[in-house]
């Protein structure tokens, strides 16, 4: 909240403004209280000046208070306004209050009523801020959700009434939002195939269990994917309400079958080739291996991806390959070597060329390498 409020008070009577701005700073350190002593004035001051709330009298020579009520709702209706008058009457306050006035209060004799006052305008300044900040809070969150395909949803678990939010309804492709929901609705539009599952992970959720699960809806016979998290409130050990998200994650799983399916042909392109070929990560953990390195160690891929070089070989040698990744991913630059490597079927001389593998934003995320054996055209050579 700010530290300063800036409250206009109008009213045809100089001294009465004189008082009151007295008392309500007094009363309240951080109002600050500018006057003016005609409607239209004031009109001209807060188009000039954002105030956060006004005090007005009632009876004005210019015009009366629910005429400057009236100006003062056309341009701002939230803008918090007090009726401050000696000229009170029952008739007053109900058309101030039917032309939306944020309160009414009848001027008294003593120090008291500007107490009052100021509580009540704190109050209405207070009330309107927080609205503010929940209405910017909400469209936050509705742009996070629309960026995130992703809606949220509540449920009175005893009454078994279902609410979704706007996304959720984009998510599921419908617009039939007046209709009631529950859990029987919402599972209509899980795939028949899913549903056994669905309610499998639900009624364990119901008895406490977490509920984090991926499924597939059909929306206009077309099959999404989607995810679904949620926290149960319960009361006594019963379950009582429920609220989660919905994420529809059907391009995620899209991008994920075509990487698997991409990497099963290079897989299937790397295996014909007659040289050991595997990539690592930075900290040298091997993530992908062809049939030949997998033969030179005797190794199968279950026993090589995952591990390191101290899994594989003697310590010394072991020490070396990790020196030559250490600097594949410091320079950036390949490095080419021959190495004598203890196999199973002996130790052959190998030709080994370690090149960095780079993301888009040029950092090294991995390395790749070739090693060739070249025992016998070494031995040719000498």
């Amino acid at each position: 909240m700010p530290d300063e409020y800036r409250v206009l008070h109008v009213d045809d009577d100089a001294g009465q403004l004189d008082l009151t701005a007295d008392f309500l700073e007094r009363a309240d350190s951080r109002l600050q209280v500018l006057t003016e002593t005609s409607a239209s004035d004031a009109l001209e001051r807060i188009d000039a000046v954002a105030v956060d709330a006004v005090v007005s009298d009632y009876q004005m020579p210019d015009m009366d208070g629910l005429a400057f009520l009236d100006r003062v709702r056309d341009d701002y209706p939230d803008l918090p306004f007090v009726l401050f008058t000696g000229q009170g009457s029952e008739e007053i306050a109900s058309e101030a209050i039917a032309r939306g006035v944020t309160d009414y209060l009848q001027k008294e004799v003593g120090p008291d009523q500007y107490t009052v006052l100021a509580n009540r305008l704190t109050n209405a300044i207070e009330s309107r801020e927080m609205a503010a900040e929940l209405r910017r809070s909400e469209a936050h969150l509705r742009q996070a959700q629309s960026v995130a395909t992703l809606g949220s949803w509540w449920t009175d678990l005893e009454s078994d009434d279902l609410h979704w939010s706007d996304e959720v309804y984009e998510i599921f492709e419908t617009d039939e939002r007046t209709a009631s929901l529950d859990h029987e609705a919402f599972l209509s539009y899980v795939h028949p195939d899913d549903r056994a599952f669905v309610e499998e992970k639900w009624h364990a959720a119901l008895n406490g269990q977490s509920y984090d699960i991926e499924h597939r809806i059909v929306v206009d016979g077309e099959t999404k994917w989607v995810r679904e998290q949620a926290e149960l409130a319960f009361e006594d050990g019963r379950p009582v309400r429920a609220t989660g998200v919905v994420q529809d994650i059907t391009d995620r799983k899209e991008r994920r079958q075509q990487l698997r399916e991409t990497n099963r042909r290079l897989q299937a392109v790397l295996d014909t080739v007659d040289a050991a070929i595997f990539t690592k990560d930075v900290d040298g953990t091997y993530r992908l291996a062809n049939d030949t390195a997998r033969e030179l160690l005797g190794v199968d891929d279950g026993e090589m991806v995952g591990r390191t070089a101290a899994d594989l070989f003697p310590d010394a040698l072991a020490e070396q390959f990790r020196a030559d990744d250490r600097r594949v991913v410091e320079t950036g630059e390949s490095v080419r070597k021959e190495e004598e490597l203890p196999l199973p079927d002996g130790t052959r001389t190998h030709l080994t060329i370690k090149s960095p593998i780079i993301d888009g934003d040029d950092d090294v995320t991995g390395i790749c390498a070739v090693s060739t054996d070249v025992t016998d055209w070494t031995a040719e050579k000498r």
